[in-house]
């Protein structure tokens, strides 16, 4: 009976985050994506000129659910946006954070676009997407808007010092911000971006 029960709540749970994650409709999402032009409006830029440009980026999904991240990415090239982030404002995400999210994202999918699928780990992608995130975003500094990259590289830090071992994004950060490459990033910010 025991055993049943087990059953029946795992069955049950499955359904349950299935309906949260429900697709929203192409149709309903580009409102609120198009109402962030007002909201959110360099993240909009951002995201119309990731949209338009980006080759590895076969199609955007829409979902919203409380209480899970921003956005998700898939090795079929579809990047999972979370409207809750869009539609209510959060604490610690602004919109050069909720762009740093959108690069990251991208960055899974070059990860899984130049690595043997043989040789993928969770670990790794993390890395290798936050390490394009700040080098998307660099790249906007380069072009006079340092706020992007200041939130990645602070809130990077941040989830550097998580003791959360089982997350893979935390374990790749624990690397990270202690290479030189993070080093060279707070080294740029410090000499040009003064605002």
């Amino acid at each position: 009976m025991k055993s049943f029960t087990l059953l029946i709540f795992i069955i049950l749970s499955s359904v349950i985050v299935k309906a949260q994650e429900e697709i929203i409709p192409d149709s309903i999402a580009d409102k609120i994506i198009d109402h962030t032009e007002i909201s959110f409006p360099k993240f909009y830029q951002t995201f119309q000129f990731i949209k338009t440009n980006d080759a590895l980026i076969k199609r955007f999904i829409f979902i919203d659910v409380k209480g899970i991240g921003p956005a998700f990415a898939s090795p079929n090239g579809t990047i999972k946006i979370n409207l809750d982030y869009l539609k209510n404002k959060k604490p610690n995400f602004d919109q050069d954070r909720l762009i740093v999210v959108l690069y990251h994202e991208i960055g899974h999918l070059h990860y899984y676009s130049t690595t043997d699928r043989n040789q993928w780990n969770p670990e790794n992608s993390e890395k290798a997407a936050f390490e394009y995130s700040l080098l998307k975003t660099k790249e906007m500094a380069e072009k006079g808007d340092c706020l992007p990259l200041k939130a990645g590289v602070k809130f990077m830090k941040v989830r550097s010092l998580s003791s959360d071992l089982k997350d893979a994004h935390v374990r790749a950060l624990k690397r990270m911000v202690n290479e030189s490459l993070y080093a060279d990033y707070i080294r740029y910010i410090n000499l040009h971006c003064k605002e």
